[in-house]
């Protein structure tokens, strides 16, 4: 749920004349602004009650504010019809038999008086006796919008003053903004602040300690592990099909891909021989994405307590779905699941057949932009069901390195404990290291290193080739079963690097490609014009915006008519007061466009000079209004109004972030 849909059913619920309405939340500030709007909307008083200052404004001006919360659910009904009372803190008063009694005999009351009682806390509990009078609302944290808008305001607070203002792109800024979802406004808020304060650039490194600040999330549960994302996908030798794929993947989770309706990737399977960077590539995907990486060991999800385990399973994808969007780790997933085929212990069978059975659904079934990432070392065990397609994106073989990765992978290990790979003859090494995995080749390196420290000299070559003589690798000690993993994944598996063969034929292809002259005698078409003439007019608007900042409903109207039904007899205005007309003459399909973005703030509503519509605004024939005031207009007046990608003065929380559609007639 999204904070305009929550606030939608809030209002709704009022408006239905529900006496009691528990909302669940940590950003208790956020969320009283945010209904503050929204009571303004349906014209209802706002009397908030805290244990510290009692209620404000009082029941009269000459009392005193009454703190016991009795004494005061004892004065709600003295307050004028149509009030929303917004209690905060109130859960440990509802222990109190008396307190209950009381909100029972008031809820029919205060029912017919269009009195609300809205009960805010981050514990929401409802009392058995309440729960046929009550309704409880889990409010979300804020989305990509809400955080953009912190964002926002940490670079106005960072530059502010400063003869050297920190520019980003907009590819940058959702980035920063996706590595804090999950965080509430004021974590993320203080989280970028963190980040950008005393940066003139942007790195890599920022988004590693924006990921690292959701360790708080998870440090409460012993079922997961949260892991600092130190690698990257250049740490990882060779394995550029995945690579690849990871790339487009991380593009799929950008909010273009959802304007365009692209799915969220799900996740991949990772199968292959022991140590050759399966789970290297596990963490290295986490950096990629700049989401926060945790481990599941699904063995420590069981209990011998009836029922444990499947809650066990529930809180962990609770959470996972709370710090989304986020990369779930699951190592040798085959031993994890390894009780499906026990038959010595039918009760730990059918427990883990339980565990399995609702972990898939999940997977198939989850909205949050969790990445799964599973390994595996054979898939004997594996039961079918897994590697079903709408489990994984991919299922992925992870075969021994090649040369030329090889040759990659012990450069990779050098340079990481400062050796330069130029001074040693790393060719010839990787050419002696067939049937090497990359885990040995790093040994390799890791014991040469320390066999020569000991005998009190530099690394040399020597050592190197000494220490490759030395180690035997799993392939030839498991020759059998490497070869039968290698055998059963040739047919049923994308290989995660290529042929040699075929690598030098496609840099073939492409060194062609640069020399042949392009013949391109087609009109350049716009982004967002290809967009809409797919069909992807939301995705359309939004490219439009962010490719010329502002444009007027007029200019919208006209440039997206080639594309969908424009003209009508609709308008928008705005919800806090109907009579102030933003744009009229409008379709319905454009109309209810244009309200879904800007109520998913995809897009703002800003104020804008007459000037900016020109001949357009001869085409309403509605009386011009050029200020807002607190007064509502007593007729329907045209306000200029133009879109942008950026919140207005004011947060998008102001009265420009809600409109509703209306039927206008004009003469």
């Amino acid at each position: 749920m999204t904070t305009s849909e929550a606030l939608d059913q809030i209002r709704s619920r009022i408006l239905s004349r529900y006496s009691l309405l528990f909302l669940k939340t940590w950003e208790e500030e956020r969320w009283e602004a945010e209904l503050a709007e929204v009571l303004l909307e349906v014209e209802r008083g706002l009397v908030v009650w805290t244990i510290t200052f009692g209620p404000q404004p009082p029941p009269t001006a000459d009392s005193d504010p009454p703190f016991d919360p009795l004494t005061f659910l004892d004065q709600i009904e003295t307050y004028p019809p149509d009030h929303v009372f917004l209690l905060k803190d109130f859960q440990p008063y509802l222990k109190d038999p008396r307190v209950v009694r009381r909100l029972r005999d008031l809820a029919p009351r205060i029912a017919d008086q269009n009195k609300t009682i809205l009960f805010l806390g981050a514990v929401s509990e409802i009392p058995i006796d309440l729960r046929k009078e009550a309704f409880e609302i889990d409010l979300p944290l804020p989305g990509i919008e809400e955080v953009r808008t912190e964002l926002v305001e940490a670079l106005e607070l960072r530059n502010r003053g400063s003869d050297r203002p920190l520019v980003i792109s907009a590819a940058i800024a959702e980035k920063l903004v996706k590595a804090v979802l999950g965080l509430t406004a004021r974590e993320a808020r203080k989280a970028l602040q963190l980040v950008i304060q005393g940066r003139d650039t942007i790195e890599d490194e920022a988004f590693r300690l924006l990921v690292s600040e959701k360790r708080h999330l998870v440090q409460g549960s012993d079922l997961l592990e949260f892991y600092d994302i130190d690698e990257g996908v250049k740490d990882v030798g060779g394995l550029e099909v995945l690579k690849d794929w990871l790339r487009k993947r991380a593009e799929a989770f950008t909010e273009r891909a959802r304007e365009q309706g692209i799915p969220m990737p799900k996740g991949l399977l990772l199968l292959g021989v022991q140590g050759c960077g399966k789970s290297l590539t596990a963490r290295a995907t986490a950096r990629l994405l700049s989401f926060p990486l945790v481990r599941l060991d699904v063995a420590n999800l069981l209990s011998s307590d009836r029922g444990t385990s499947e809650r066990n399973l529930r809180d962990v994808l609770r959470l996972m779905e709370t710090i989304a969007p986020a990369v779930l780790w699951l190592d040798e997933i085959e031993k994890g699941f390894a009780g499906l085929g026990n038959e010595s212990d039918k009760s730990q069978d059918a427990v883990m057949a339980r565990l399995f059975g609702s972990f898939l659904t999940w997977m198939e079934n989850r909205k949050q932009p969790v990445f799964v990432v599973a390994t595996a070392n054979s898939v004997a065990n594996l039961p079918p069901e897994m590697l079903r397609r709408g489990r994984f994106d991919e299922l992925f073989f992870v075969d021994l390195p090649n040369f030329h990765e090889r040759r990659d992978i012990l450069g990779i290990h050098l340079s990481k404990r400062g050796w330069k790979p130029e001074k040693y003859d790393i060719h010839n090494l990787a050419n002696r290291t067939e049937g090497f995995s990359g885990a040995e080749l790093e040994q390799i390196v890791v014991a040469a290193m320390i066999d020569a420290f000991g005998n009190g000299r530099v690394l040399a070559q020597e050592d190197l080739e000494r220490s490759r003589e030395q180690t035997v690798p799993l392939s030839v000690t498991m020759e059998e079963r490497v070869f039968a993993l290698r055998e059963w994944a040739s047919s049923r598996c994308r290989r995660a690097t290529l042929d040699s063969r075929v690598t030098q034929m496609i840099e073939d292809e492409q060194r062609q490609a640069a020399l042949s002259p392009i013949i391109d005698d087609d009109e350049p078409v716009e982004p967002w014009q290809d967009l809409a003439e797919h069909g992807q007019i939301n995705a359309g608007i939004v490219e439009y915006l962010r490719r010329n900042d502002t444009a007027t409903f007029a200019t919208i109207h006209e440039k997206f008519a080639k594309y969908l039904p424009v003209d009508g007899d609709l308008g928008l205005a705005l919800r806090s007061d109907p009579n102030v007309v933003l744009w009229t003459g409008m379709s319905q399909e454009l109309a209810e466009t244009l309200a879904g973005l800007i109520a998913n703030r995809r897009v703002y509503v800003h104020p804008i000079s007459v000037d900016a519509y020109k001949s357009a605004a001869k085409s309403v024939k509605l009386p011009l209004r050029t200020e807002l005031t607190d007064e509502r207009s007593p007729r329907p007046m045209w306000f200029p109004a133009a879109l942008r990608l950026l919140p207005a003065p004011g947060g998008a929380a102001g009265r420009f972030g809600r409109v509703t559609r209306i039927k206008l007639q004009q003469k």
